[in-house]
């Protein structure tokens, strides 16, 4: 016999099985043992064998294929639900049985089970399930399923070189986690500029190479150090996010393969989840939110395991869990959901003895936001319950969640046209920023703050205040365009986009059309890089209502054309995400449809129709009944017109402005009623 061969692999030529034979060929061919193993004599594979081509429809075995089976220490076979009508597969199978090497055969199973997937002389093999290599993924990914090929083929190479299975899992998990430092301590080292963190990070290698003696406490030091450490020195830094998940994703595999190892497994169990939750937290920061919200809710789970046991650090990390679970779906736009969540995590903390006010606060505070987002009434109970656990402490980590609750609250006072309430809100709540700054200066804390001051300056823009608006206005750009220089962090592109959409509505009222629309195409730009990233149903609706603005501020400009150009592809790209939109932003798809058939299509009778959805979907939008009077205006209502506009002209001299500029462009582009004079004479008498 002049071949002599490792093992041999046995497969049907199919697409997926032939890629996937070949890509695991490659790999067991490049397969290295770890050098302890080698010290005690076990050898590296040296060679495998596939064949390349279909064989001829024969039951006879070509003499090449006949002697690398025969020499073959091991058979792979590549099961997927092709298999069982491969005669050839059945027949290596069959050969390899009579060799007396029913022991060495190792099933891969990439799709199907046992049952459909298997050949039938496979089937007879004694205790073949012990040896089966399961890397099957939902969808049949290639990619996906050779993440799992390290792991499941080490039982594969554990019988092609003799070694026992436990040791070379053992062997190939330190190694492996000392690859993890090293790449880590690479990345760092071309993301960070400055010596000292490297400096740290050569110390915790340092550390690592110290304890080396003691593998499993080793281990699970450079993994704590990896999931807390590393990620959260890089996090500041630009960019960083896409290499932060990488390597918490890597230790996600890592330390399911010392759970498997440890004798105690809890402090494994409480790291993985922990590493799976700041993994999701980055996929959410990048905008990938289905890959967020898989880690969270894996997170959640293991977190739950753990609060069986009655430990109360467990009971408040699971229930933390949940509401981080609700901060991503809101996050996503998904607002029903994400409040399913967040009075999850409520239902949990409240029953751990001696709860974590603060945790608690924080996760109404969350609820109460969320009410914000969805239009709910209910949000300004929560906030009082949340205001109420804040009460009575300096502590920064209390005054960080009160600040947000004051944000919050300001925001939906501002929705609804309660522009001296929400100013005093969000002014309070930008003072408190503002204080915590000067202790800690976290780029977190400085988007908060910067995120307050905009939303405080289209307040103020409502109200009438144009001049301190704008003053607000370019000292949050100038600040935001230098401190948030990070393109792929979704919240600091939230931030801008709003920010620019917010000062070229200032703009927009004061007249000045033209810088209008450069911000606002600023704004759009921003959102559709968002809306390309997420791919989810909010973003989609941001984007959508950023063309629309800036249509509407062409319709302001005489540029009829364009107006209903933008109304167009923004009423387009709100149909395509209608169906995952929660009902504020349904509502805000009803409005804008209202004014684009009032003003682009002259059909007063479908805009008054639309607007009335709107308001159905959310009574108290300002936007919303603004464009139901002017459709009433238009339909011969005058009565309802005058009811309407008048509470919205009433609420600030910003929106009396903007009704009055409506008026006028609508009138210049062909709009007329006899009743629009008598209008404008009630808006100038308030």
């Amino acid at each position: 016999m002049t071949n002599r061969y490792d093992v041999f692999f046995s497969y049907r030529h199919k697409p997926l099985d032939s890629e996937i034979t070949s890509k695991v060929f490659q790999w067991v061919e490049s397969y290295r043992l770890p050098a302890s193993l080698k010290k005690q004599g076990y050898q590296d594979i040296q060679r495998a064998f596939r064949d390349a081509e279909e064989l001829p429809v024969s039951r006879i075995l070509t003499d090449t294929i006949d002697d690398a089976l025969r020499s073959a220490r091991v058979l792979i076979v590549v099961c997927s639900q092709d298999t069982p009508s491969s005669e050839w597969v059945d027949r290596e199978v069959e050969m390899f049985i009579e060799l007396g090497r029913a022991e060495q055969i190792y099933p891969l199973l990439i799709n199907g089970d046992e049952t459909t997937s298997f050949p039938p002389s496979l089937k007879k093999v004694p205790d073949i399930r012990e040896r089966i290599m399961d890397i099957r993924v939902p969808g049949d990914s290639i990619r996906e399923m050779m993440k799992k090929v390290p792991d499941e083929l080490l039982k594969a190479v554990a019988g092609i070189t003799g070694c026992k299975l436990s040791e070379l899992v053992r062997e190939d998990s330190f190694r492996k986690n000392r690859t993890i430092v090293r790449r880590a301590l690479i990345t760092a080292a071309v993301l960070l500029f400055t010596g000292s963190v490297s400096y740290i990070l050569m110390n915790m290698a340092q550390k690592y190479r110290d304890e080396a003696l003691l593998r499993e406490k080793a281990t699970m030091s450079i993994l704590n150090e990896l999931t807390y450490e590393l990620p959260d020195r890089l996090v500041n830094i630009p960019g960083a996010y896409a290499r932060i998940a990488d390597i918490l994703e890597e230790n996600t595999q890592t330390i399911d393969r010392i759970i498997r190892l440890s004798a105690d497994s809890t402090n494994a169990e409480y790291e993985s989840a922990a590493n799976r939750e700041k993994l999701a937290n980055a996929r959410s920061v990048l905008g990938v939110y289905d890959e967020a919200l898989t880690a969270q809710r894996e997170a959640v789970e293991a977190y739950e395991i753990l609060a069986d046991s009655g430990e109360r650090e467990y009971q408040l990390a699971w229930g933390s869990s949940y509401n981080n679970l609700g901060n991503i779906l809101h996050a996503a736009g998904n607002y029903t959901e994400a409040s399913v969540n967040y009075r999850n995590a409520i239902g949990i903390l409240e029953k751990v003895q001696n709860t974590d006010a603060l945790l608690l606060a924080q996760v109404y505070g969350n609820l109460a936001g969320n009410a914000v987002s969805m239009g709910d009434p209910s949000a300004e109970s929560y906030f009082d319950q949340t205001l109420a656990l804040l009460k009575g402490s300096d502590d920064p980590e209390y005054l960080l969640a009160s600040a947000g609750v004051l944000y919050n609250r300001g925001v939906g006072l501002y929705r609804t046209g309660n522009y001296p309430d929400a100013a005093k809100y969000l002014k309070d709540s930008a003072d408190q920023y503002a204080a915590l700054l000067e202790t800690n200066s976290s780029l977190q804390n400085q988007r908060s703050y910067l995120q307050t001051m905009s939303v405080l300056a289209a307040c103020l823009t409502d109200a009438g205040e144009y001049e301190q608006a704008e003053e607000y206005y370019f000292y949050v750009e100038e600040t935001a365009e230098q401190a948030l220089s990070d393109r792929e962090n979704m919240n600091d592109l939230l931030l801008m986009s709003g920010l620019y959409n917010n000062h070229g509505l200032c703009l927009n009222i004061q007249g000045r059309y033209t810088e209008a629309d450069s911000y606002y195409r600023k704004a759009s730009e921003v959102n559709r890089q968002i809306y390309e990233n997420a791919q989810t149903a909010s973003a989609g609706a941001a984007y959508a209502q950023s063309l629309l603005n800036t249509g509407e501020n062409a319709f302001k400009a005489g540029e009829y054309r364009q107006t209903e150009e933008l109304f167009e592809e923004g009423l387009a790209v709100f149909e395509t995400v209608y169906d995952g939109l929660d009902v504020y932003d349904q509502a805000q798809y009803y409005t804008w449809r209202s004014y684009h058939r009032l003003i682009n299509e002259r059909d007063p009778a479908a805009a008054y129709d639309d607007a009335l959805e709107a308001c159905r979907l959310q009574p108290d939008s300002v936007l919303a009944n603004m464009n139901l009077g002017y459709a009433c205006l238009y339909c011969g209502y005058e009565e309802d017109c005058d009811r309407i506009l008048g509470i919205i002209a009433s609420l600030g001299s910003g929106q009396a402005e903007t009704i009055r500029k409506d008026l006028q462009a609508q009138a210049a582009a062909g709009l007329q009623s006899d009743h629009t004079e008598a209008v404008l004479e009630m808006i100038e008498g308030l």
